[in-house]
């Protein structure tokens, strides 16, 4: 236990290191990918408090992204008390970074991003007028970064699970295929695929794309992520006969 602390510390020391020294983009987002792809709620609260106290950081939209996006990460696997405030702050900090520069894409999908998980703790009254800002952002992040996955993946999950008459499974494929299309090898979309065909009462299709994730590699930067996914999968697979 002494020692697992003292690594822990270490690497703590070499985060504030990275943050303190230069405010370099790159390197802090290499960090925050690092600690995204092991999903350490530790290394991301030490991540999210150095960048916070950072006064540069509110004046860069790329960094302030980033602090967006760690908050909204962090409550995607944080107990659920911690969640919805994770959540809006992940919103708010997104929607300051598209008043410094209404063109960077990226803040656009984490402000969607955001909302769209924050939906899950309103009632269905205040997520239906939630949607219209989900969709506001997406679709500008669809526009602005045409080659990134993610917002195509969220808003084909939007379309599978709004509730009718929102919903509209035919867009949620083509969305989901078109995410999949231009990143093959992330394996939530996939997931998302299977989510959707279940919904669609296509098993066969649903297993079909929970195939494809046990087959596919785990990338190194969703690597905590992806074992999950492989879990999934196979559990579903043999719950429903198509594994011995």
């Amino acid at each position: 236990m002494m020692i697992v602390r003292a690594l822990l510390v270490g690497a703590m020391v070499v985060l504030a290191g990275i943050l303190v020294v230069a405010l370099d983009y790159d390197n802090i987002y290499e960090e925050f990918v690092e600690i995204r792809s092991e999903e350490s709620l530790g290394r991301m609260e030490t991540f999210i408090d150095l960048l916070s106290e950072m006064e540069e950081v509110y004046s860069d939209p790329k960094l302030l992204t980033l602090l967006a996006d760690a908050h909204r990460e962090y409550a995607n696997w944080a107990p659920d008390d911690k969640k919805r405030d994770h959540y809006e702050r992940a919103r708010s900090l997104a929607e300051e970074a598209i008043e410094l520069d209404a063109d960077y894409g990226y803040a656009h999908y984490v402000a969607g991003a955001s909302i769209g998980q924050l939906a899950q703790f309103a009632g269905i009254i205040r997520s239906i007028f939630m949607l219209g800002d989900f969709d506001r952002y997406i679709e500008k992040a669809m526009e602005l970064i045409p080659d990134n996955h993610f917002p195509f993946l969220a808003m084909g999950m939007r379309y599978r699970d709004t509730p009718w008459p929102y919903r509209d499974y035919k867009k949620s494929e083509e969305l989901i295929l078109k995410a999949i299309e231009m990143n093959p090898e992330y394996l939530n979309s996939y997931i998302e695929l299977a989510e959707l065909y279940i919904k669609t009462k296509d098993d066969d299709k649903a297993a079909d794309a929970y195939f494809k994730v046990l087959e596919l590699k785990i990338q190194s930067e969703w690597r905590a992520q992806g074992e999950e996914a492989k879990r999934e999968a196979e559990e579903w697979l043999r719950d429903n006969g198509y594994l011995n």
